[in-house]
């Protein structure tokens, strides 16, 4: 508002960003106790992924430009999951990586990867973002409700995400590799596997 101080008008931006804050753990908390049992398909993981990039990309609204690279391997096994859970699971990890990469380097750049297991009977889909990357002692903390170390943050959106794979019967996790930012890891169950 025009009438009020510059000291006041602090005090309202700081009240906004809080409420806005506790909104989104409501909201987060209202979608955990909401959840639904898993509505699973068998999903062709390569063309699913190229669908959510392309989807993701033209539904993000902050007018930036964002860079998603993609990268397949060949034969990818299918995967049983319920798309509209795991495509909840994706924007998260693609918005923070986007949003962390955007902090450390200036752009809009996360690099989704869709590989098989060693074992070669499973699908996994890596997302990587080029931020900062998570310090060794917020490692094992990362997907415990509540924690962050985003000022804005709630703490809820990793804990749901691993939520969502389980129900899924999917694994998420933070890979620890030696490059710059972070690679979180969604490795699906093996497709003959009934959820």
């Amino acid at each position: 508002s025009p009438n009020l101080d510059k000291g006041d008008q602090q005090m309202l931006d700081i009240i906004r960003r809080h409420s806005r804050r506790v909104n989104g753990i409501i909201e987060n908390v209202l979608d955990l106790s909401r959840r639904r049992a898993a509505d699973t398909e068998l999903v062709d993981i390569g063309h699913w992924l190229q669908e959510f990039r392309d989807d993701f990309q033209h539904t993000r609204n902050d007018g930036a430009e964002t860079t998603i690279e993609l990268s397949l391997a060949p034969n990818l096994p299918r995967a049983r999951f319920d798309k509209s859970q795991i495509e909840q699971v994706m924007v998260n990890l693609c918005d923070n990586g986007l949003r962390y990469s955007k902090q450390q380097t200036g752009e809009n750049r996360i690099e989704l990867v869709a590989g098989i297991t060693a074992d070669g009977e499973r699908a996994y889909v890596d997302v990587r973002d080029f931020g900062p990357g998570i310090a060794d002692e917020h490692r094992g903390s990362v997907f415990e409700p509540f924690f962050t170390t985003d000022k804005g943050g709630t703490g809820l959106g990793l804990y749901l995400a691993r939520e969502l794979c389980e129900a899924n019967q999917a694994h998420l996790a933070l890979v620890n590799n030696k490059q710059p930012g972070c690679r979180f890891r969604i490795t699906f169950a093996h497709p003959g596997r009934m959820i």
